[in-house]
Formats: structure tokens, C-alpha cells, sequence
């Protein structure tokens, strides 16, 4: 009986440990909203009414390990118009481990009466000495000492524990709460999740040169300045060297031909770009949603070739810009089936996505996915929508967000992704959005904490890219998705038709690429992707290209030709070109009578130097006599037309050339049959004479021609 008595106590002893060590997650009566939407729509409005607004504004440790004491620090700022007295601050401490993501989201946004009741353990207190004017604000500290953290050290006891700061007033009336998170590391080996940060480099909407249509601010110059956009990038990418860089070749090089400011940026880009992941974007970063919905793959292949080429120029003491052209970005806010489609089309290996097209399990789920295309597949980058949220702008997830909030929370997300990971590390990506402004110092602060962490490290992205696992099955994507910014197919199939014509045009000269300088950077602007924010602007853009575009195609001139009289079955018409190109030009005429009694062929092939004319003959076979209005049109060998055609009038008489060529027949034969005649008689008179003279030899004298004998004189 008493070795039962003395039993009693461990037993109890091992339930508590293993009640320690349960998860919430069958406790939960409420089912949590997912972390990928945007939630907590009643938390600011119930922020909003607290008269004491609190902000954690540092945790101390961000890892908590056995023996460290936990330090918090934080502002109550009084939200009413009346003194508040007898203020004080609350640590709370909640030790049951959250499961899932979800259960991080409920702790943060407790969506029922019981969940919010659960605020955890008071571990530490802070009394305001002074009460707290309206408006004012103080800054506290507390701090938990190590044997008061009461969290098990036990291996397996990693991972992310509720914390909040409760603001109390007289007879401990809560006045206020925001919660967060503590991380909890214990010895051992961890599982690790792994985080890739993608920044875009893109600037401002492209104007091209000449082209009077004012581009949505902010300009270049103001996005490289300090406070900039493109500063930003540049300072982030300058701390970190795992932050890869999805570049648009086309800034890069309009950056590197302006002075000043721009080019220092410039230059300073291509030095910190050296030795880490580059992406280069397709030429001006078109958008991929309109290009898609125009079935448009030529335009996009153009815009991959162009920087491809920049990405194999040197551009720096020598030195190339490495970038890869494989992967390209869908823009969002939405991604479809007919744009994969796009990308593959195009020859991409990978789209990264918008955060949230997919959904999935998203304890379990990586970046990576496969998309399926009528061409194959194609490797997906599915951003991680809270992750992302988080470091570009948290606000939207807590109103009272601080920086410490936000790195305690991204710490939290990772080390459940660690602890669900079954199959190798799991590798998440944040890819920051095109028009946003990174806060350098929060995302700063959180891969520094994600590096400091034991299941989490910051990682370049080729380590997702070439990852070999298996990626985890998601949705499927839509066929195709309504984008009202998107530039609409008709104006999209308005460039494509004015830049094919004008390549096959200049497929006739010698010199295709002095005639294409610029084209495809001209019908690519209106394409980008930073036209979204300006529609009315960007469709004058699109009349002012296909125009400007459109005109490339004059150089090449048929003459005027008169009233052509024809008066023989087979004629030649000449026509002259005038080539005003700087390269010599192919061509041919090619003549369409309006009336089948003319018989045409087209010309050969002329070639007319640049800056000079040339003769093309036609050979015009005339069937019956007519007169006909004949159409000149000047093409390429192929049959592109060249330039406008020209049309004049045959009168075709090839009956006056045969009763002519019969009446003259006629007349020889006459003359030649009266030759014969005469010559016969003439040789039948000369014999008989010839009998005579022979039998009267010496008696008369030979007769003259044309006269008489001299006897009959």
C-alpha cells in the first residue's frame, strides 16, 4: 500500500509532462481560419475600441533556450480622452504548443469567447509609477526570469508558445492585449524549413523616345533616391546575400545610359548582383495575363530573346551579367491556365506564381508545385501568402503589427513548417511585390533571426529551383481569369500584327537589323507591366507605336506608270523602284490586270542598292484586244507587300500586229512568186538566144540587155 502511496506522485507527475506536451489542436472547438487569406477583419475595429493600445515592441531572446530569461518590452498608448491611473502590464505565457499553422492564426485572432479568454499564464508584472495621460504613451519592461518560463526541456518541446502583453487598469480590468509569439529551443537535432527572398527590380512605366505620352509617377530618378523603391532593393540586397534578384534588363540598361544618381544606382546593382541569383524578366516585364489572353507566345518569345542578349553583354569591366531567362513571373493578383500556358510556349522551366493561386495543405507544402500545359510542364513557385503578407505589410494581419511581432510570428511559421516536414527541409518563398517599397529594416531584422533560429535558414533561390523532391499536389488553376488592369487582347494583337509586318518587311533588305533597331523595345513598352496603373495613358502609348511602327515601313517606292499602248502579243512593261533604306532591298513587281485578256507573270527578283533606283521589267502577254486597268504591286520574293501599289491603263491591240504581220506575209510572197516568174522567163530567153547566136556564130552581135539588136537600131 505505501509503495502505491509513493506511486501516486510520479504519476501525476508524467500525466502533467505528457498534458504539457499535447498539442491544441484536438482542443480547439472552433475550426481556425487559414493563414493564406487575409483575415481578422472584427480584430481592428476591437484594437480600435481598447483604451490602451499595446505594441510589443522587442522579445529577448528571439530563440528562448533553457536558462536565458525572457525579456519584453512594450508601449501602452492611452487611446481615450481621460487619465488613466493604477496601469500596469501583463506577460502572459501560454505553454501548450500550437500544432498547425492554423492554431497560430487562432492564437492571434481568436475567433470565439473561449479562445479569447485564452491570453495564458501571468508570468512577470510592470506598474506604471505615473498614471497615463491622453494620448501618452509609455514603454515598459518586463522581464521573465529563467525558472519562471516554466517550459519543458525535453527534445522534442521545440517550438513557437503564445505570448501576449495584457494592459490592466483598478481591479485588473483588461485595457488592452496584443499577442505574439516565444520560440522555445531545446538541445538536439531539428528539422529545418528553409526561406528564399525574391525582389524585383522594376522600374517605372517605359516611354519610349519621342514618344509624348507621360508615364504614371513615380519617375527613375526618384525611385533610386534614398526612401526609393529601387534604393531599397539595392540597400536589402547589399545585406544579404541569399536575397535573389529578378531583374528587367531593359531598367538596367536605360539606367546605365542616364548620369548622376540613376547610373551610380546603376552600377552599383550589376556590383552587388555578382555572385547571387539573378533572374532576368523578359524585356520591359510584359504582362503575362495579357499576353496570354491575346495568344500572343511571339511577342513574349521576343521579349526573352532581348534579355537574353543583355544577359550575355558585358556591361562592366568585363564582366557579364549572369542572369537566367528561364524563369519568368506571372503578375497577378491572379494566375490561369492560359498564362502557364504562355510560359511554356515561350520555353520557360518555371512561373512563379502570385501567393495564394494555389491552395493546399499549407503545414505540409513547399513553394514548389508542377503546372501542367498542353506542351508538358512547368515547375510553379507558389509564394507563402502570410509569409510574404508579413514582410511586405503586416498591418494588414494586426493593426498594432511592430517589427518585433512580425519576427517572433515569422519564426513561429517556419518552425511549424520544420516540425511538419516529413520528407526533407521544407522550402518556402517571399516574393516581394513590383510596386512595393521593402522596409529594409523588418525584412533586415527577420532573416536575421531566420539565420539565427535552429529550424529555419535563409536560402538562394537555386537551392528551390533545383530541389528534386517531390512537390506537393495543389488546385488547379483556373482557364482563365478576368484582369481588368490588363491590356486588352485587341490592343495586344494591334502591336503584334504592326511588329510582324514590319519584320517581314524588312526580311527583303540585306540588312534586317539596321531597318529593326528599336522595334521590339517600342512595341514591348506598352506591354509592361507598370502600364497597369494608367489604362487611358497606356492605350494613347499603344496608337502613338503601332503609328510610329507602322511608318518604318517606307522607304521602298514603285513609280507612277503612264497609259501603257500595247500593240504586240508579248511586250514588256517597265516599272521604277526608288530604295531610300540604308540597306539594299530584294524585290519584285507583281501586275494584276482587272481583265483576263492580259496574261502576267511577276517579275524576277531585282536587287536595288540603298539610296538609288532601279528599272524591274514585266513581261506582259496581250491574249485580245482590250483596254484594261492594271494593278502594280512591289513585294518581297515572298510576296510581302512593300509599298503602296500603283495602277494605270493598258490598251492592248495584238490583232493590229498580226493583220499587219499578214498583210506584209502576203505582199513578200506576191513579190516573191513574181521574181520566180520573171526569172524563169528571163532564163527560157536567154537559151533560145543562146541556140541562135551558136548556129549564127560571127553574124550578128549579142543582143543587149534592155535594147534592141544593133541591126534593128
Amino acid at each position: 500500500m505505501s509503495a502505491a502511496r509513493r506511486a501516486v506522485p510520479t504519476l501525476l507527475a508524467t500525466l502533467l509532462v505528457l498534458l504539457a506536451l499535447v498539442t491544441p489542436a484536438a482542443a480547439s472547438a472552433t475550426p481556425a481560419p487559414s493563414p493564406t487569406t487575409s483575415r481578422g477583419a472584427s480584430t481592428p475595429a476591437a484594437a480600435d475600441l481598447d483604451p490602451v493600445r499595446v505594441q510589443i515592441t522587442q522579445v529577448t531572446p528571439n530563440v528562448l533556450r533553457p536558462g536565458d530569461d525572457l525579456v519584453v518590452q512594450a508601449r501602452l498608448t492611452n487611446t481615450t480622452d481621460e487619465e488613466i491611473a493604477n496601469l500596469r502590464a501583463r506577460v502572459r505565457l501560454e505553454r501548450i504548443r500550437p500544432g498547425s499553422r492554423a492554431d497560430l492564426a487562432t492564437w492571434l485572432e481568436p475567433g470565439t469567447a473561449d479562445a479569447r479568454a485564452r491570453v495564458g499564464t501571468v508570468v512577470a508584472t510592470v506598474a506604471l509609477e505615473e498614471p497615463l495621460a491622453p494620448g501618452a504613451s509609455a514603454d515598459v519592461e518586463a522581464r521573465v526570469p529563467a525558472d519562471g518560463v516554466g517550459l519543458l526541456d525535453r527534445p522534442d518541446t521545440w517550438g513557437p508558445r503564445g505570448l501576449a502583453v495584457e494592459a490592466t487598469g483598478g481591479r485588473s480590468a483588461r485595457l488592452g492585449l496584443q499577442r505574439t509569439f516565444a520560440l522555445w529551443a531545446t538541445e538536439g537535432d531539428v528539422a529545418q524549413a528553409r526561406l528564399s527572398v525574391l525582389a524585383p527590380v522594376v522600374g517605372p512605366a517605359p516611354v519610349p523616345a519621342g514618344v509624348d505620352v507621360t508615364a504614371p509617377e513615380p519617375a527613375l530618378d526618384e525611385l533610386v533616391r534614398g526612401g526609393g523603391r529601387l534604393a531599397a532593393v539595392l540597400d536589402l540586397t547589399r545585406r544579404h546575400p541569399d536575397v535573389a534578384l529578378a531583374v528587367d534588363p531593359a531598367l538596367l540598361t536605360a539606367a546605365r545610359a542616364e548620369s548622376g544618381p540613376v547610373a551610380t544606382w546603376a552600377d552599383a546593382l550589376v556590383a552587388a548582383s555578382s555572385g547571387r541569383d539573378v533572374v532576368a524578366l523578359p524585356w520591359s516585364d510584359p504582362d503575362l495575363v495579357a499576353l496570354a489572353h491575346a495568344d500572343q507566345p511571339d511577342l513574349l518569345t521576343a521579349a526573352v530573346d532581348a534579355s537574353a542578349r543583355a544577359a550575355a553583354t558585358d556591361v562592366t569591366d568585363g564582366s557579364p551579367f549572369a542572369a537566367r531567362t528561364d524563369v519568368l513571373w506571372a503578375p497577378g493578383p491572379t494566375t490561369d491556365r492560359a498564362t502557364v500556358d504562355l510560359a511554356a510556349a515561350a520555353g520557360a522551366s518555371t512561373l512563379v506564381l502570385a501567393p495564394g493561386d494555389l491552395t493546399t495543405d499549407v503545414d505540409a507544402a513547399g513553394a514548389r508545385t508542377v503546372l501542367p500545359t498542353d506542351d508538358g510542364t512547368v515547375t510553379g513557385l507558389v509564394p507563402d501568402a502570410t509569409l510574404t503578407t508579413l514582410l511586405v505589410d503586416p498591418t494588414s494581419l494586426d493593426p498594432a503589427a511592430t517589427r518585433a511581432t512580425v519576427v517572433q510570428r515569422v519564426l513561429a511559421e517556419l518552425a511549424v513548417l520544420a516540425r511538419a516536414s516529413t520528407d526533407g527541409p521544407q522550402h518556402v518563398l517571399v516574393a516581394l511585390p513590383r510596386t512595393a517599397t521593402p522596409d529594409v529594416a523588418l525584412i533586415d531584422a527577420a532573416l536575421t533571426a531566420v539565420q539565427g533560429a535552429p529550424w529555419s535558414r535563409s536560402a538562394p533561390l537555386t537551392a528551390l529551383l533545383g530541389a528534386t523532391d517531390a512537390a506537393a499536389p495543389r488546385d488547379t488553376l483556373p482557364a482563365q481569369t478576368d484582369v481588368p488592369a490588363a491590356l486588352a487582347p485587341a490592343q495586344v494583337t494591334r502591336l503584334a500584327d504592326a511588329r510582324s509586318a514590319t519584320v517581314a518587311f524588312a526580311g527583303v533588305t540585306d540588312d534586317p537589323a539596321t531597318v529593326l533597331r528599336g522595334v521590339d523595345a517600342e512595341v514591348l513598352a506598352p506591354l509592361a507591366t507598370a502600364w497597369r496603373a494608367d489604362p487611358d495613358a497606356r492605350a494613347r502609348l499603344v496608337d502613338a507605336i503601332v503609328a510610329d511602327v507602322d511608318a518604318r515601313r517606307t522607304g521602298l517606292t514603285l513609280a507612277p506608270t503612264s497609259t501603257q499602248n500595247l500593240i504586240s502579243a508579248d511586250s514588256e512593261v517597265r516599272f521604277s523602284v526608288r530604295n531610300e533604306l540604308p540597306a539594299a532591298a530584294s524585290v519584285r513587281v507583281q501586275v494584276t490586270p482587272r481583265k483576263a485578256c492580259l496574261d502576267v507573270d511577276p517579275s524576277d527578283v531585282v536587287v536595288v542598292p540603298a539610296g538609288s533606283d532601279e528599272v524591274v521589267p514585266v513581261a506582259v502577254h496581250a491574249i485580245a484586244n482590250c483596254e484594261v486597268v492594271v494593278e502594280a504591286v512591289l513585294t518581297g520574293a515572298d510576296g510581302t507587300a512593300l509599298a503602296a501599289p500603283v495602277t494605270f491603263v493598258v490598251r492592248a491591240s495584238p490583232t493590229i500586229e498580226s493583220v499587219g504581220t499578214l498583210v506584209v506575209g502576203a505582199l513578200l510572197a506576191v513579190g516573191l512568186v513574181l521574181g520566180v516568174v520573171r526569172t524563169v522567163r528571163r532564163g527560157q530567153s536567154a537559151r533560145r538566144g543562146a541556140h541562135r547566136v551558136e548556129g549564127e556564130e560571127g553574124t550578128r552581135p549579142l543582143p543587149v540587155l534592155g535594147g534592141a539588136p544593133e541591126e534593128d537600131q
